[in-house]
């Protein structure tokens, strides 16, 4: 049989590891919460590093574009020959 100090021991024991529980979840929620943000912060970097990739295609496209232009421009140069 238990005794009242037993008892009381046993409720603040219990009372203890409740507390540490809730200690556990509220790391977890933190945990969760900077999950959540890294996985944000991922998506927006990929996002950006897309963004930078097509640009990089367009500025690549358009350089093409202006060299074929200049090259198809360019009138062939005639020497005169010297007799």
């Amino acid at each position: 049989m238990l005794n009242k100090q037993m008892i009381d021991n046993l409720l603040q024991a219990m009372t203890d590891l409740s507390d540490e529980v809730k200690d556990i979840q509220t790391s977890g929620y933190r945990l969760d919460a900077h999950v959540t943000d890294i996985e944000t912060r991922m998506n927006h970097t990929g996002d950006g590093l897309n963004g930078l990739q097509r640009n990089l295609r367009n500025i690549d496209r358009d350089t093409e574009m202006t060299m074929d232009k200049l090259l198809n421009q360019r009138k062939p140069i005639h020497r005169k020959t010297i007799n």
